[in-house]
C-alpha cells in the first residue's frame, strides 16, 4: 500500500465551503483507491479532535500544526519586505511544518500539496509530488483588483503579480499537476509561457437522497449560496441586490432573496430588507435550495468550478448564473442558465418564475447532468487515471 502525506492549509473539518469540498474529496479518492494517508494541516484552532472525527477512516494519522492569526498576519508584514513569496504562501507557512516535512517526507511515496499555500513545504524537497492548483490565485486576484478598494485593493494587486511569478516556479517542481477547470490551467499555461501537463479534474457533487425541489407554483424564491467572507460572492450578492433585484420587484412584488452563507461581510449584511434576507451560516443547506424558485449565482469575478451550482443542479434546481459562473463546467442539455447581460438575467429569471412546469422539466435534466458528467465514480476514476499514467 503506497503512502500518501497529504498536506492542508485549513482545517478540513467541518465542510463549511469549497475549500473544505475539495480536500475531502481528494481525502476520499486516495483511500478509497487504497493509499495510506496521512494528513498535515494547519489550523487557527485546537480542533485536532473534531477533525479526526469527521474524517475518521480516511486517514491513516492526522497531524495538527497551530498558527494564530497574529502569527500569520506577522508573516505577512514580514514577507512583504523580505521575499517575494504570495502574501498567501507566506500567510499559511509556519517553520515547526517545514521541518517535520522535511524530517517526514523519505516515509511516504507520495507528497500531494492542496493548493499553491502548502507548496513551499515541498519546494526543496525531492521525491514523487503531486500539487493539486486546484484554482489560479493569479487569475483570480487580478480580476478582484479592479473591484477591491482601499487596502484589499493593493493586496490583491500585490498578490496577483506575485502569485503568476510564484505559479510559474513552482510548476516544474512537481511531477504532476491537477486543477479544476480547463480556464484556469489556459491562464496559467499563458501567463507561465509554456506548456505544462497540467490534468484538468473537476469537484464531484452526490445527488442527496431523500431531499427533492418542493415546486411551489404560487412561490417567488431566489437564492444564493455561498461563503459571503469570499470577495467574489461578495460582489456578486451586491451586484444581483442594486441591478437584478429592483427590476424584478417591478414584477413580482412578493419575490423574496435569501442570501445563504457563512461569516456574511458587512456590506452583505446592508443588503437586508424586506426582499433580501442574509441567513449566515446555516446547518441545512438544502433546505434552502429545495425552496428555491431559482437558483442565481451571479458571478462577476473569480475563478475555479462553481460548487454552489453544482449542489443546485444536483437536486433539481434551476440555476441562473453568468459566464463567469458557467467558466469549467460541461455545455449540455441540463447545464444551467447562462444570462449575458442584465437584460438577458431578468428576462430569464422571470421566464422561469413564470413557468413552474418548466423549473420541474429542467430539474430533471439537471439531475441527469449531474450523474453523466460529475458523479463521484465519473470524478474519480478520472483522478484513478491521473494517478496511474
Amino acid at each position: 500500500m503506497k503512502r500518501v502525506l497529504f498536506l492542508n492549509s485549513k482545517s478540513p473539518f467541518p465542510v463549511r465551503d469549497g475549500a473544505a469540498i475539495g480536500t475531502n474529496q481528494y481525502l476520499r479518492f486516495f483511500h478509497d483507491l487504497g493509499y495510506s494517508v496521512d494528513l498535515a494541516y494547519i489550523s487557527e484552532n485546537d480542533d485536532l479532535d473534531q477533525v479526526s472525527k469527521g474524517l475518521a477512516g480516511l486517514c491513516s494519522h492526522i497531524y495538527i500544526f497551530k498558527v494564530t492569526k497574529l502569527q500569520s498576519y506577522l508573516s505577512v508584514i514580514k514577507g512583504i519586505f523580505t521575499n517575494r513569496l504570495p502574501l498567501q504562501v507566506n500567510y499559511y507557512y509556519t517553520t515547526p511544518l517545514a521541518k517535520w516535512v522535511s524530517a517526514h517526507q523519505a516515509d511516504y511515496d507520495i507528497l500531494y500539496c492542496h493548493n499553491m499555500r502548502t507548496t513551499e513545504y515541498a519546494y526543496r524537497l525531492g521525491g514523487y509530488k503531486i500539487w493539486n492548483i486546484v484554482d489560479s490565485l493569479s487569475m483570480n486576484f487580478a480580476s478582484l483588483v479592479s473591484e477591491s478598494r482601499g487596502l484589499w485593493h493593493y493586496i490583491y494587486k500585490i498578490d496577483a503579480v506575485r502569485c503568476a511569478r510564484y505559479e510559474q516556479k513552482m510548476l516544474p517542481v512537481f511531477d504532476k499537476k491537477l486543477i479544476v477547470s480547463a480556464k484556469d490551467c489556459d491562464y496559467i499555461e499563458q501567463q507561465t509561457g509554456h506548456k505544462e501537463k497540467i490534468a484538468v479534474i473537476e469537484n464531484f457533487v452526490q445527488v442527496p437522497q431523500g431531499r427533492a425541489m418542493k415546486h411551489d407554483a404560487k412561490a417567488r424564491n431566489l437564492v444564493f449560496v455561498g461563503a459571503m467572507n469570499y470577495q467574489p460572492n461578495i460582489t456578486a450578492a451586491v451586484y444581483f441586490c442594486h441591478n437584478i433585484m429592483p427590476r424584478l420587484l417591478e414584477r413580482y412584488p412578493d419575490l423574496k432573496f435569501y442570501i445563504v452563507g457563512k461569516t456574511p461581510a458587512p456590506s452583505v449584511k446592508a443588503l437586508a430588507s424586506e426582499h433580501v434576507e442574509v441567513t449566515g451560516w446555516v446547518d441545512d443547506i438544502w433546505s434552502y435550495l429545495e425552496m428555491a424558485s431559482v437558483v442565481v449565482t451571479p458571478m462577476q469575478s473569480g475563478s475555479g468550478l462553481q460548487n454552489k451550482i453544482l449542489q443546485a443542479l444536483a437536486i433539481g434546481a434551476c440555476v441562473v448564473t453568468t459566464p463567469i459562473g458557467f467558466e469549467g463546467l460541461v455545455a449540455e442539455e441540463g447545464q444551467p442558465h447562462v444570462a449575458e447581460s442584465d437584460d438577458d438575467m431578468v428576462s430569464q429569471i422571470s421566464q422561469l418564475l413564470d413557468h413552474p412546469e418548466q423549473r420541474k422539466s429542467e430539474g430533471e435534466k439537471s439531475i441527469g447532468y449531474i450523474r453523466k458528467n460529475y458523479s463521484y465514480e465519473v470524478i474519480r476514476d478520472k483522478f484513478k487515471r491521473f494517478l496511474e499514467e
